[in-house]
């Protein structure tokens, strides 16, 4: 520790270097932090005097020791860090100086860390935003010559977007910028734009659908930028499924954030994720089609009729709700059953006279999947394991003969089968309030090629109980047609009628 001020600058190198070892021998907490605010002033000193990534490696390990004890310290160290950051970063560039450029990309991981520290209390991360807003401009606004620190960049913006209740005019700044880095030279880092956008829509839907972008080809609207985004990954041959994915899900947050506000957008973005489906349907691993299942289920309770009538005009209603009905067996995350139980109630919603008849068909498969899911995720909450990261086995996961609703004549392959592969973990990260998937990524706990965000996803729909909901509409749908529904319940089985009343009762308790 004396070492730190020796008058030698490589003695101070290499004691602040060596100080991260010292960190982890037994008892190394109680001498240290008495004396962290000296330890930090003299970390600080150095890295005026050179930008050297050992050094800023080991401030990290020494900011994750003491994370729970940083807030005092926080817009110190990021004010110090992030004037580091632009001197290491210009001296990197202009002699490229690898060192400087690795102690640059070190600070940003600092600033991350202290990020985590502090991110439970709004009120910090919003002082600490003047300061390290124009950081994620700085890197998103020039044309890829900072690429290298896009990531954490990203990582930055995410926190800036997910902690704070409502997204200041000055951040959203950042929200076209993101669109033009993925579209001019960042295609591959969309998985790490996806939870910043998911942000700027859940947080301020009104801002983002009245944003509109000033770009060299002309004014797009933010809307329009993210479609744009969608489509070029859904239709990029080279997109992983994992990316894929991830677009899929802003689709699903613009219809959940933005109800009856998007009408027009409907048939294209029906375009975009049928064909998509058309893609997945003999797939081995159905996660991709799962993901379209949820755009689909999110238009169906945005708008029925609308959505139906966008269906009917391809002529694959019939094909996608008969695969869709299949896939619930394999189904065991929370998320796809959930939507699949509010799409399909929202049909009912419908007077059975309007329904296409590819539709009045399948009704009775309809009810029986829905009530089957309700009744699954009931079970699941009573028993407390409604955790998204365990493989729950489903009850009656095998379709029933109300489930087998044959091709009819869609061109199916009868004896298709179709493993039940979901090879990705979910683990919430966050203790407290902030322990979903975005918290998770934001923990830096977060691999692109393992997990899908779609997991986690929250929107207004989490308010929503999907049990009450099914109840009510159909209870609703056999006292406005009471005949129809009959015939409805004459086409299922005597346990699906069972279901259903267990159903209604559980909806009343």
């Amino acid at each position: 520790l004396n070492r730190l001020g020796d008058p030698a600058l490589p003695v101070q190198i290499e004691a602040s270097i060596a100080l991260r070892f010292l960190i982890e021998v037994d008892g190394a907490e109680t001498s240290l932090l008495p004396v962290l605010p000296q330890l930090l002033t003299e970390y600080f000193r150095i890295m005026n005097e050179i930008g050297n990534d050992e050094v800023v490696s080991a401030l990290q390990v020494l900011l994750d020791k003491f994370g729970d004890h940083i807030e005092p310290h926080a817009v110190a160290l990021v004010t110090q860090l992030s004037n580091a950051f632009a001197q290491y970063c210009t001296t990197g560039e202009d002699q490229d100086d690898d060192d400087a450029a690795l102690a640059a990309a070190q600070c940003l991981e600092c600033i991350a860390t202290v990020l985590k520290g502090v991110c439970g209390k709004e009120s910090m991360i919003r002082v600490l935003e003047p300061m390290l807003l124009p950081l994620v401009l700085k890197i998103l606004g020039n044309d890829g010559d900072f690429i290298e620190y896009l990531e954490s960049a990203l990582d930055i913006l995410s926190f800036l977007t997910y902690f704070q209740s409502q997204i200041s005019m000055e951040v959203w700044q950042c929200f076209p910028l993101i669109y033009m880095a993925f579209d001019q030279w960042a295609y591959d880092y969309l998985n790490m734009m996806v939870p910043c956008i998911q942000s700027y829509i859940s947080k301020g839907p009104d801002v983002f659908l009245a944003g509109v972008a000033h770009l060299p080809e002309g004014q797009i609207s933010y809307l329009d930028l993210v479609v744009s985004m969608v489509t070029k990954t859904l239709t990029n041959d080279r997109a992983s499924e994992v990316e894929c994915r991830f677009a899929l899900s802003l689709f699903m947050t613009i219809l959940n954030h933005c109800p009856g506000r998007i009408n027009p957008y409907l048939p294209f973005i029906n375009e975009v994720i049928l064909g998509k489906l058309g893609q997945q349907l003999n797939k081995e691993i159905p996660l991709t089609r799962f993901s379209v299942y949820q755009v689909i289920a999110s238009a169906l309770y945005y708008h029925p009729e609308m959505e139906l009538v966008e269906m009917e005009k391809r002529g694959v209603t019939g094909q996608v709700f008969v695969k869709w009905i299949e896939d619930t067996a394999k189904m065991d995350k929370w998320l796809p059953r959930k939507l699949t139980i509010l799409g399909f109630a929202s049909i009912f919603l419908l007077p059975t006279s309007g329904l296409p008849q590819s539709i009045v068909g399948i009704l009775p498969q309809l009810l029986h999947t829905s009530v089957r899911l309700s009744l699954s995720l009931k079970e699941e909450l009573e028993k407390g394991s409604n955790d998204n990261d365990q493989n729950i086995d489903i009850q009656d996961a095998t379709p029933t003969a109300d489930d087998e609703v044959g091709d009819l004549d869609q061109g199916f392959d009868e004896n298709e089968d179709v493993t039940n592969e979901v090879d990705e973990a979910y683990r919430k990260a966050l203790v407290g309030d902030l322990d979903d998937d975005m918290a998770k990524f934001l923990l830096g706990d977060w691999d692109d090629d393992a997990e899908d965000i779609d997991e986690e996803y929250t929107s207004p729909l989490d308010e929503i109980d999907q049990l009450i909901f099914l109840s009510d509409t159909l209870q609703a749908a056999f006292n406005r047609e009471p005949d129809a529904y009959k015939q409805v319940r004459g086409a299922m089985s005597p346990e699906s009628v069972a279901m259903c009343q267990q159903l209604f009762s559980s909806a009343e308790t």
